[in-house]
Parts: C-alpha cells; structure tokens; sequence
C-alpha cells in the first residue's frame, strides 16, 4: 500500500513530537512512526527552560504542561553523602524571577508525562503517530522522499511517500547513517544507567521537598516524583573497568537506592533500566537534501546546563513554519536552507557551554574534553539566543547569545518580551505572533502599517499590523516598546511565525524604506 503524506517524522519522542504539533499548527498534516511501543516511561528530560515554555504557549499547550509543573513545589537542588545525610548542601532554585523578560516562568515536566500532551495535541491537529513502527528504508528522490515502514507487531510495511523528512530518531538512529551523513565531536565522555523504582521514600531532606539530589555516596543523582512512589536513580558505570549492563539487575539496582538512601529500610522495587552516554556530536549538516535533522539526530549534549532536549524544542519549532510557507504559501525554496544556516551555529554554542559546564563541574577522567569556553549565564543561553544569518536576516553580524536583560532588538534575535494592552485586553506582545508575520509600528509608524496592508491587498503574504499609540491597536502599559526594540516613535519591527526578529527600521524621519516581506 502506498500513503502520500506532507511530511514524515522518524522518531516519536520529544522532538518528533514537538516537530508534529508545530507543523499541525501551521496547518500541516505529518506522519510519525517511533519503534517504541509508546510514548516513554523514562524521564530524562525534565526541565522546560522559559524559552521552549514561551513556544509551547505559542502552540496552546501551556495549560496542559502546568497542570502538571512540580517545579513550585520543589525548594531545589541538593547535594549530601545519602538522604539520610543532616549536612545538605543547597543549591536553590534553578531560575531566577524571570517576570520583566518573559510572559511564562520554566516548567518542570517529566518527560514521561510530556510527551503524551505532545501526542495528543498533535493528533487533534492532523498528525497521523504510530509507534511500535519501525522505518526499514529511505530514498529521496528529485521531489520527494520515498520510505519503507514495518508495522513491529505485525509485519505489515507500507510505502510512504513525502514532500519533506524529518529525522527526529537520537543519536542512536539510523536515519543519519541511512542518509550518509556524518557527525563530528568529541564523543562519548561518560556511561550513565537511568533506574527508575518504586520506593516508600519521601522526596524531603530536612523538611524541604528538593528536585533532585546528587549522592556522593554513589556518586550519582536521585530524583523524586510526585506521590506515585515512582523515582529515578542516575548513576554513571565504567566499561573499562569492566561494568556491565547486565550487573544492573534488581539485586543491584535495589542495594544502590539503599545507598543513595542511607538506610536499607525502604522500598526498591526496579520498575525500569536503561543505559544512556555523556557524548557531544553535532551532524556536519541539518539538511541532506529533503531530510531535516532536529534533536539528538541533529546535536547530542552533555546534560549540564539542561539545553540538550530544549536545543531541540527550538529546532522544531524553527524548521516548521519554513516548511509551511514553502507547501503552502509559496515561499523560495532556498528558505529551507536558512534552518541550517540559523540553528546548527547556536547547536555548536550551545554544546560549547555545556561542555564548558561539565568541565567546571566534574573531573574529566577521559581527559577529552576540549579546551572551554567563557561560560556564559543560562539566562543568555536559553533566552538570549540571535542568529548571525538566516531568513531575512543580514549576514555575518552580532554574537550568538546576548543579554536577554538588555535586549538588542536586532534582526535574528528573539523578539523582546513586552507588556501591551490590546481591546482592553492585558497580555505579551509575544502572544502575537506565532502563525505569520507581524509588523509592528511606533506610533508616528502608520505608513508601515499601511504598507503592510497594501502589500496583503496586492497579492503579497498577509501580514499581522499593529501600531502603538491612541490611533494604532496597542498601548504599551510598561515604555519599553522603544527601548527593547530600538525603535523610535516612527519605527517598525517585523517578527517571524517563529518569533524572531527578521526586520527592522529605526525609524530615522528620513531614507524610510518600507520592509521586505515578499522576499
């Protein structure tokens, strides 16, 4: 049986997911096929930075995900010999009051129960998901993508045919080496084994509930859920010394909780085992041809600093409006090109920093680590992310993480979190945008919003205008529009679907130019 789809999705985890309700918002029906039986039950990726949270507004999912946020309800990280240790070393929260930069704080969401929000908002916009199917062959050709998948519990295959491919299947997947793609990096740095248990434990030391703890006693990190008793254990293993995946059987798994507990009192039942590597890749390209990678498929961090899965949230979210103005609205095939050009520099960055984390934080027993970087604050990292190049914006300028404190407002960067009144109605200017472009204008800016009109009514993309002031739509309750933009009162901004920056004009009384949104 052939099936004709827009897209197809290799991988549904978090990022393939994510790339799926990205694309059903932009009206764009894909096709997900994940080897697993369902969504997962492990946990690693837990915490959503302000950024991925900002997206995640954007796509509507944001009540969902807090419904089922611990983070309010943890004092933070800790660090003792054992749970039972009275000598705590406290960490605190992870973020800082983040109020004047964004319109939404971060999110501790387990990964297991991410994902099937993921799922189920993507199926409610078109995406066709079938786990426990496995792809068995990829061919692209001139315009399309050809794919063979096997259905693992029956044996049924089917041939697919795509517009585009995105490979969203980890580090370990097979769809980059399929393609011919080859990644660089330093590697494999450490082996961790990922215990998931059932324990009578309470997630409290010295009468504070932590997020997680690192054990020195087992030299490893524990961290609690909520009240279903399920927790994990994180603990690095040595092959080199002989370690095996196959010590790790209940026995063991139960003789290290009680360890990382200091007592052997408690329950530890193993409900779960998986191993997972330390390694930093970055795949020499993002694009081959019709295929996307995005995620672990694409760039594979170490997890000190937490950018690893969100990196990835921010790939999908990219790559999907691109893909829909090309399918739908006609846009230059050469945009597809900028998902490169944009987001593999931040990749290389952002593992930059993650590595120079690792080195600050842990011993380097391989002694591979390369050289580190400047560490710079999470805050830029996460929220203060700029392209130098892409889409609509001038090559060659600007560094890759700014002061989200002090926002620039120049093209590639995010665009600034402000606080506007529209219809009477208080929000984030960035809950404007997330579908198409939007011009926003000064308030002596009216010709832009005029242009832009002019350009709908001409044939060209429709374009979102707003204008501050008593005659525009917006009033800005806070006299930051100007400042965060670096604008004057004559001066216009167009933003992205993806909310980025891609023009702007000061606003000088002479030489206006209106804005390039046909390009």
């Amino acid at each position: 049986m052939l099936v004709e789809v827009p897209v197809l999705i290799v991988g549904g985890s978090l990022n393939g997911l994510t790339a799926a309700l990205c694309l059903g918002h932009q009206g764009i029906k894909s096709l997900v096929v994940e080897r697993h039986p369902s969504t997962t039950i492990q946990y690693k990726f837990r915490g959503i930075s302000p950024r991925s949270m900002e997206i995640y507004r954007s796509l509507g999912i944001e009540p969902d995900i807090r419904q089922r946020d611990t983070r309010e309800q943890s004092f933070g990280i800790a660090r003792a010999k054992s749970l039972s240790d009275p000598n705590v070393q406290w960490q605190g929260q992870a973020w800082p009051d983040i109020t004047d930069i964004s319109p939404t704080p971060p999110a501790t969401c387990d990964q297991d129960r991410l994902e099937p929000i993921l799922r189920m908002h993507a199926e409610k916009r078109g995406a066709d998901i079938r786990f426990n199917t496995e792809l068995t062959s990829i061919e692209q050709a001139g315009n399309e993508i050809r794919a063979r998948i096997r259905d693992l519990a029956t044996g049924a295959e089917q041939t697919i045919t795509a517009a585009y491919m995105i490979a969203a299947d980890g580090s370990n997947g097979s769809t980059r080496e399929k393609l011919g793609v080859s990644r660089h990096g330093v590697g494999v740095l450490q082996h961790w084994m990922n215990i998931i248990f059932e324990t009578d434990l309470k997630p409290y030391l010295g009468g504070k509930r932590f997020t997680s703890c690192f054990v020195t006693e087992i030299n490893g990190s524990i961290l609690p859920r909520d009240e279903t008793g399920k927790w994990l254990l994180a603990i690095q293993y040595a092959p080199e010394r002989g370690e095996t995946l196959d010590q790790f059987d209940a026995a063991l798994c139960r003789e290290l909780v009680h360890k990382a507990a200091g007592r052997d009192d408690v329950k530890a039942e193993l409900v779960d085992a998986r191993s997972w590597e330390v390694a930093a890749y970055i795949t020499d390209r993002f694009r081959q041809g019709r295929t996307f990678f995005v995620g672990d498929a694409a760039h594979l961090m170490p997890p000190t600093g937490g950018f690893g899965g969100n990196t990835g949230i921010h790939d999908a979210h990219n790559l999907a409006w691109k893909l829909a103005a090309v399918m739908e609205h006609g846009a230059s095939l050469g945009l597809l090109d900028s998902y490169d050009a944009e987001r593999r520099p931040v990749a290389e960055a952002t593992l930059a920093q993650a590595l120079a984390r690792l080195a600050a934080w842990f011993k380097d027993p391989s002694k591979r680590l390369p050289p580190p970087v400047k560490i710079v604050d999470e805050l830029n990292v996460i929220l203060g992310q700029a392209y130098p190049a892409g889409a609509f914006i001038p090559g060659g300028s600007g560094e890759i993480f700014e002061d989200p404190l002090l926002p620039s407002g120049r093209p590639g960067s995010r665009a600034p979190h402000v606080v506007v009144e529209r219809s009477g109605e208080k929000l984030s200017i960035l809950d404007l945008f997330g579908r198409g472009f939007v011009l926003l204008a000064g308030v002596r800016g009216e010709a832009w919003r005029e242009a832009a009109a002019e350009i709908a009514l001409s044939g060209g993309p429709k374009v979102d205008a707003y204008q501050f002031g008593f005659t525009g739509k917006l009033t800005d309750l806070e006299n930051r529009w100007e400042p965060n933009y670096g604008v004057n009162e004559d001066g216009a901004v167009l933003v992205r679907p993806d909310g980025i920056v891609a023009w702007r004009t000061r606003g000088t009384e002479r030489n206006r130019r209106r804005p390039c949104v046909t390009c």
